[in-house]
């Protein structure tokens, strides 16, 4: 909430779209605010309603972008009464067309900046614990203990490398690795992760997850949707021919 507030913020010191002509900055600033704050719950509302309804976790960026636009004339609505209550002078200078192109540039721009945003977030924190694994001494390992790495656990963070993998989960151009001691996000195709550990440890239970057989502890039916429970408490939603799958496994 404090990033969409900073961002309302700045437009309104900013003054977009001729904004710094007619509106003076105080107001300026209360009315890019309100609209930022409002629009981008619902942007997150969207967000929510598709990783849970169609896509079985985050949308990928050409989804988000499509949010953005749809978003765009229900979000010009609320810029226009934002302007009814701040500056009701401007009203006769612009049109609704004019909203939603200017909503719609702003919607874009701020889902690339904050999506941006997460990925850095995710890098640094993944460094961050490399660097506290580094730091911290340790015991020499005896020469059979030397530990070859494949291509997927060489991206994961070093205290991760030897953990048990329990599913994968895409988020558009990365991927989730579930592991019994945390997870982590990698930038690996799906369907080459599954090739490094190997088709046939595991189940495509959606097109966004799979899951190690053996992780497979429980399944249920949540709001009309089956999801199964891996060891370490994380449920993940299975479709229609992945319900298949486990059932032909005996895992549901």
């Amino acid at each position: 909430m404090l990033t969409f507030v900073g961002f309302g913020v700045l437009l309104g010191l900013l003054g977009p779209f001729g904004s710094y002509l007619g509106i003076t900055l105080p107001v300026r600033v209360a009315h890019y605010t309100v609209n930022m704050v409002v629009i981008s719950l619902m942007a997150v509302a969207a967000h929510w309603l598709a990783a849970r309804l169609v896509f079985g976790g985050p949308p990928p960026l050409w989804a988000s972008l499509a949010i953005a636009l749809i978003l765009a004339v229900p979000g010009a609505v609320v810029v226009l009464g934002s302007l009814w209550l701040f500056a009701p002078q401007v009203l006769p200078h612009v049109t609704f067309a004019e909203l939603c192109v200017q909503t719609a540039l702003i919607n874009v721009l701020i889902s690339v900046v904050v999506r941006m945003i997460r990925a850095w977030r995710m890098a640094s924190s993944q460094q961050a614990a490399a660097a506290i694994h580094l730091s911290t001494p340790q015991a020499p390992a005896a020469p059979s203990a030397v530990l070859v790495l494949d291509p997927l656990r060489e991206k994961l963070p070093l205290p991760l490398r030897r953990a048990r993998i329990l599913g994968l989960t895409a988020e558009d151009h990365y991927l989730r690795v579930h592991t019994d001691q945390g997870a982590a996000l990698i930038l690996m195709p799906l369907s080459q992760a599954i090739d490094t550990i190997g088709a046939d440890a595991g189940l495509r239970i959606h097109r966004s997850h799979w899951v190690v057989r053996e992780a497979v502890v429980d399944s249920a039916r949540k709001e009309g949707q089956i999801e199964v429970k891996l060891a370490n408490g994380l449920a993940l939603p299975v479709s229609r021919s992945g319900r298949r799958l486990l059932a032909e496994a005996r895992l549901i």
